[in-house]
């Protein structure tokens, strides 16, 4: 899978090399269920028309430029992960692009000249995708727009028992520590990553990443994956003084 990160105004050398591809929105935080449906979708009408699948999403979150918030941000997968989750998807190309002011200022008419006539043929999002300038454009104004360059498919909303599977959905059940009920709507465990502080032959203490979110306090059952080992165990999920997510 290539990865392209770009950065706005785009580079006469992005677009000269770009080539024609069904192109899949979204920011993807997680890639759960739903995620994957949509890229499923789009790799399916890809295959139909004979076009590379891409897929766009963004980095770093939008809440650091439009709520102007500088606490660091924790996802769910964070880009290392989701890089990884989208090749095994069977993605041809994942195009970052750089979420700064320029970026979020953009029109919902200048983000479809500007990234969406590059190259592509064909775009699919969500019902609830919006783009632009404070989120102004959405999927009734992409298909309007858009129609003058390329084909739009618009994904339904994903649900699992009357109820949408989304990123803000799964991370209110991470926050509540509801990991049992994970995998129903991330169609796997959740994951964190960290470094082994110390370890001897029954205990371990790691501290996890702060790109990820942090499970609270409490014994979870889980399994640790190191240098091609997996080791199943008990975790203290406990706070450190500066606040930061230790597993013992």
């Amino acid at each position: 899978m290539d990865i392209i990160h770009v950065q706005h105004p785009l580079s006469s050398i992005y677009t000269a090399e770009a080539e024609p591809c069904l192109l899949a929105l979204g920011f993807f935080d997680g890639v759960h269920l739903g995620h994957q449906e949509l890229v499923n979708l789009a790799k399916r009408i890809a295959k139909q028309q004979k076009l590379k699948l891409a897929v766009m999403t963004i980095f770093a979150h939008p809440k650091q430029i439009i709520e102007n918030d500088q606490k660091p941000q924790t996802y769910i997968t964070p880009l290392e992960q989701k890089v990884k989750l989208m090749q095994d998807l069977g993605v041809d190309t994942l195009i970052v692009v750089n979420f700064d002011s320029a970026f979020a200022n953009l029109s919902p008419s200048d983000f479809i000249e500007d990234y969406l006539c590059v190259k592509c043929k064909h775009a699919v999002a969500g019902f609830d995708f919006r783009y632009g300038h404070n989120g102004e454009g959405n999927m009734k104004t992409l298909k309007i727009e858009g129609k003058r360059f390329l084909e739009v498919t618009e994904m339904k909303k994903f649900e699992i028992d009357h109820e949408k599977v989304s990123s803000t959905k799964l991370r209110n059940l991470i926050g509540k520590g509801r990991f049992a009920d994970i995998p129903s709507y991330l169609g796997s465990y959740f994951e964190s990553q960290g470094t082994i502080d110390s370890e001897d032959n029954q205990h371990v203490i790691v501290t996890l990443s702060e790109a990820f979110l942090t499970p609270p306090p409490g014994v979870y059952l889980i399994e640790i994956h190191t240098e091609g080992n997996v080791h199943e165990g008990i975790a203290h999920q406990i706070m450190d003084g500066s606040f930061q997510g230790s597993w013992h």
